[in-house]
Formats: structure tokens, C-alpha cells, sequence
């Protein structure tokens, strides 16, 4: 995708936001009410996890071991979750793609030929989030660019936080090819 083009029509439409080159899968759908509870499913799991011995922390000689397994079990809370995530039945979505651009709030899917103004819902995972699929419903404002219209707000932190870390890349890969020391 012509990230200068994208961001001209991000901003002819009122959307000013830093647009970075990513490559992730993405599933969607013109918006139906069956996807309704597959959206809401998706959000649910999310939330903070918080052992009930982390309470205790710094009260006595024991914290380090109270620390060790608060730990040891947000991992296996991972696993767990990656196992689900695994077994998971997802509504059917006719359309496959791959999201090639992503602002805060905003994405660009190449092959995407959505239908300017419709709804659509959709599914992507994010690299360092394996266990985990974001639903999330989009306008489309051009036929290759959409803007976020409902997603998450445990989904938005990681949406955001994923576009930080590639726009880190990209920055870090500009700086290595001009030779410049990081």
C-alpha cells in the first residue's frame, strides 16, 4: 500500500493519525447481529489478573516466593488462554485479508474493495498476543482504509501498543540504513 497516498486520504477525511506498514491477518464480514456475541465474547475474557497473594507482597521474608508464583501462574494463564484460543469456534467470515497499514483507530487492507460507508466486522491477531483474537467493527471511508468504529478498551490498549512498537521498528530500521548509531 502508497503509505504517502493513505495518509492524504486519511487526512482528506478528517483522520490525522501516524499511519506505520504492518502485515497482519485479518478475517471480515459486512456487520450482522449474529456477530454481536462473538464480539462481546471476545472482550470478555479480557481484564487485569491480580493474585489473591499479591496482597501480601512486601509484608513479610516470603514476598520473593509469593512474587515467583504470582508469576508462575499469569503464565499458565497464558497457556491456558492460548489453549482456548485454540479450541475456539468464530463465527464464519467470508472475507480473508491482510491489514497492511495501522494508525490509531484507522487500517488499510490492499485487497479489502470495502463498500465506502458500510459496516463491517472483523478479527485480527496481534504478534506478541498469540492467545488472543480482537473482534472489533469498522467504516470504511475508502475502498482499502477503515476507520474503528467499536473495539475493546483492553483491545484499544493493545492495538495502540502494537502500532507503537512497529513505528519503533520502522524508526530504528530508517536510522540503521543512514547509518546512523541508535
Amino acid at each position: 500500500m502508497d503509505l504517502e497516498a493513505c495518509k492524504r486520504a486519511c487526512a482528506n477525511f478528517g483522520f490525522y493519525t501516524r499511519l506505520v506498514a504492518v502485515a497482519l491477518p485479518l478475517e471480515f464480514a459486512p456487520l450482522r447481529p449474529e456477530h454481536e456475541s462473538e464480539y462481546l465474547q471476545l472482550g470478555g475474557g479480557a481484564g487485569g489478573f491480580s493474585a489473591p497473594w499479591e496482597v501480601f507482597y512486601g509484608k513479610d521474608r516470603e514476598d520473593i516466593i509469593f512474587k515467583a508464583l504470582s508469576e508462575i501462574y499469569q503464565k499458565l494463564e497464558r497457556i491456558e488462554r492460548y489453549l482456548h484460543e485454540q479450541d475456539r469456534v468464530y463465527v464464519n467470515l467470508e472475507g480473508v485479508g491482510m491489514i497492511g497499514l495501522l494508525g490509531h483507530g484507522i487500517l488499510g487492507v490492499a485487497d479489502g474493495g470495502f463498500t465506502e460507508g458500510g459496516l463491517y466486522y472483523m478479527r485480527t491477531k496481534l504478534p506478541k498476543i498469540p492467545y488472543k483474537r480482537l473482534g472489533f467493527v469498522a467504516r470504511a471511508f475508502a475502498p482499502t482504509l477503515l476507520s474503528v468504529e467499536r473495539m475493546h478498551a483492553s483491545d484499544i490498549k493493545d492495538w495502540d501498543s502494537h502500532i507503537a512498537q512497529s513505528e519503533l521498528e520502522s524508526l530504528n530500521e530508517r536510522k540503521a540504513a543512514h547509518g546512523i548509531e541508535l
